[in-house]
């Protein structure tokens, strides 16, 4: 059957990425996570040119690579019984090599399925005719996960001691402070043993520091808290699965993604606005992590989502992320982590609805919320710093919407809520504009939030207004106000 069609759609997924990437020490945490991610990029090029040599060498007259970026590759070349033997060889080989390198903390998938393309950009597979492009992808990607399920399989026989049989303890075996994994080979570096691969990841992240110039997490964030932003892009691989007619436009859009993290990212960094505040850890396939000071990390999530509507906006295409904010010595592994897990609420956010970002703790769709958020955090911090407002506004109207919060569960669980924070709002809305008479300003902000925003009627909008009081309020601690 494989032999009726004449081409093979292959693909190659790394896997274990985000679990290598932030498992550093958090020495030269900067350099090493830089280092890192450009091992992982070099790594996945390098995997490619050897499949591609591969295919060369067993008699493909067609071999295109047609994504490469973020862990994984996709190909298409032509279908023979020795273009798929060479191929199954080549990924036994390269997952061999991985594992004696790293010792599982990262595996690699390699797949293929082989297809006819027809003349409206259709094609057939297995025995189905005319279908969309897409189904290639997900044959491929179904195949990463079956392999994932069965994890190093093909290695358990040829390398059964690495798995099975204890290391050696003491004498020359060192533990690398780095990945925890046992190995005489471990090198020192200042005052901790570690891996020649750590080593080599640490001394490229030094070259690109200066190359490119960027600092320490530490100088990043100054005198201030560290922004930590994971993003990415919603719904992608359904887009592939069923938004595409041909394998041109798969072609195309997929270069325009590479392109857009791979340069565009890079581009932004390099604004005014940004190059001096955070640096870009990692930016491939449809995905980003991010490391600066907290507000400039807010805006350059900000900066991306306006690109990335002007990029893919037409294509339904949209962005979600999450920050975690913290003191400059915190574990970048464990910062990393909590963006994550921000990174999820925001994908999660209204039953699957994504298009969001959530920091400090609550989640805002991009869609009108955010900027209704950063309005009144601008409202709020120029009234404070050149109105005289006082910034006791910001914990009144925190405490108000915590106590919402909490009235919502116990109606929810059928108890009886705590008073009435709309009216306690009101009352000291009033209070502000008759203490402030004299201050057109400040009085017409205070019945704006008194008449038009603190209603029942209007939803969410204390809890945004309770967030931007929040930012504001990080803000003007940073002025010192």
């Amino acid at each position: 059957m494989e032999e009726t069609h004449n081409q093979l759609f292959v693909g190659g997924d790394l896997s274990g990425i985000q679990k290598f990437l932030y498992n550093i020490s958090s020495k030269k945490a900067a350099v090493s996570l830089k280092g890192r991610s450009y091992y992982l990029q070099q790594y996945m090029d390098n995997v490619c040119t050897k499949i591609e040599d591969a295919l060369n060498k067993a008699g493909a007259k067609n071999v295109e690579v047609i994504y490469n970026s973020g862990g994984k590759f996709y190909l298409l070349t032509d279908n023979s019984s020795e273009i798929r033997t060479a191929i199954d060889n080549c990924s036994q080989q390269v997952k061999e090599e991985l594992w004696h390198e790293h010792m599982g903390q990262l595996g690699i998938n390699i797949s293929y399925t082989p297809f006819t393309e027809n003349a409206d950009g259709t094609v057939d597979y297995e025995e189905k005719k005319n279908q969309k492009p897409g189904c290639l992808w997900k044959a491929v990607n179904a195949d990463f996960h079956h392999q994932k399920s069965q994890k190093f399989k093909d290695l358990l026989t040829d390398s059964y001691q690495d798995f099975f049989e204890s290391l050696p303890v003491g004498g020359q075996t060192k533990v690398c402070a780095v990945t925890g994994i046992e190995s005489p080979d471990c090198v020192k570096l200042e005052d901790m043993y570690i891996l020649p691969s750590v080593k080599e990841q640490i001394q490229l992240g030094e070259e690109l520091r200066d190359l490119q110039h960027f600092k320490t997490f530490e100088d990043y964030a100054g005198n201030t808290k560290l922004g930590i932003l994971r993003m990415d892009v919603d719904g992608l691989g359904k887009r592939f699965i069923v938004g595409f007619k041909s394998i041109q436009e798969y072609k195309a859009f997929s270069k325009r993604l590479v392109s857009f993290f791979e340069e565009k990212t890079q581009s932004i960094q390099k604004e005014l606005a940004f190059k001096d505040y955070l640096n870009i850890i990692y930016a491939g396939g449809d995905d980003l992590f991010v490391i600066g000071r907290w507000d400039k990390v807010i805006e350059f999530a900000e900066r991306i989502h306006q690109e990335v509507e002007v990029q893919f906006g037409k294509d339904g295409i949209t962005i979600s992320g999450g920050i975690a904010i913290v003191n400059p010595k915190f574990p970048v592994a464990k910062g990393a982590e909590s963006a994550g897990k921000a990174e999820d609420m925001a994908k999660s956010f209204r039953d699957g609805e994504k298009n969001a970002l959530c920091f400090l703790g609550k989640t805002v769709s991009w869609n009108e919320e955010f900027a209704y958020v950063k309005s009144y955090q601008q409202q709020f911090t120029s009234l404070i710093q050149n109105y005289g407002l006082s910034k006791g506004i910001l914990h009144k109207l925190m405490l108000y919407a915590s106590i919402a919060d909490q009235n919502k569960v116990k109606k929810r669980e059928g108890k009886p809520e705590d008073f009435s924070y709309v009216w306690h709002i009101s009352y000291y809305l009033t209070r502000f504009i008759n203490r402030y008479k004299s201050n057109e300003e400040v009085c017409a902000f205070c019945r704006q939030l008194r008449d038009k925003e603190i209603d029942y009627k209007k939803g969410r909008n204390l809890e945004l207004i309770a967030l931007a009081a929040r930012w504001a309020e990080l803000l003007l601690k940073d002025n010192n106000n």
